[in-house]
């Protein structure tokens, strides 16, 4: 009889400590006037700052559209460049030792994919193609010649059509998406190679056609957007998330 007195409480305690790890979002949307829109892309970007940089990597991108794009590290020890291709890069996550790139393309109906980088120096080394042909001394390229065509030494994680990617951000040792799909906009995450919807965030489609994240003063991420039906930002500081928009 006392062993099954232990074996319940042991099962109320594991069932309480999973409905502790659930992580609840705190959402909030927020709609102004464009004029009383006070932040903007503008004020965050920096001339010549690097998609992500860490102790051992400076890391670039590059977007040619429906023609390709890329991911371009460079050691910071060897000056040697490792690409590889991404079409579009929108974010960068290092989890675990591993770099988790989320790409996002703005094409047709859209499409996102997320590759996980274990060790960039077992990508392609970057080389710039030869010109299609020189001009007046200028090499001369089609769009998308100088995209790294490469999948050396990357892993799919994950890949959709139909969905758009705005940013992808880690809490509590989790990564999460904010992606738009079937007009709406969602919180997401990846499990078991699958999209999981965790939240709807707004009832409309939320994107840009080149979405970028930053860090305010604070250390909290800030995501700017701009489309045809609104533009705004959205803020994230731990497990809030606020959209602040136009109507």
């Amino acid at each position: 009889m006392k062993s099954i007195y232990i074996l319940i409480i042991i099962l109320f305690s594991f069932t309480c400590c999973k409905g502790q790890d659930k992580i609840v979002f705190d959402i909030q949307e927020v709609f102004l006037q464009k004029s009383e829109i006070k932040k903007h892309k503008s004020d965050f970007t920096k001339k010549d700052e690097p998609f992500y940089e860490d102790e051992n990597y400076i890391v670039n991108k590059s977007c040619s559209g429906e023609w390709g794009g890329s991911i371009i590290f460079k050691s910071k020890k060897s000056g040697i460049e490792y690409s590889c291709a991404a079409a579009c890069p929108v974010s960068i996550n290092l989890i675990n030792g591993k770099y988790i790139v989320t790409n996002s393309l703005a094409h047709l109906s859209g499409s996102s994919d997320i590759i996980e980088i274990e060790n960039p120096v077992l990508m392609s080394v970057f080389k710039m193609p030869e010109p299609r042909e020189i001009k007046n001394g200028i090499k001369q390229y089609y769009i998308g010649d100088t995209e790294s065509k490469s999948k050396k030494g990357v892993k799919e994680i994950w890949n959709g059509f139909g969905v758009l990617t705005l940013a992808s951000f880690q809490f509590k040792e989790e990564l999460y998406h904010i992606i738009s799909k079937n007009g709406k906009t969602f919180l997401a995450t990846i499990e078991k190679n699958e999209l999981k919807i965790i939240n709807q965030i707004s009832k409309e489609r939320i994107w840009d056609y080149d979405p970028e994240t930053f860090k305010d003063v604070k250390g909290n991420l800030i995501v700017f957007f701009n489309n045809h039906s609104t533009n705004g930002y959205i803020e994230i500081t731990g497990n809030k998330i606020k959209i602040t928009r136009t109507k």
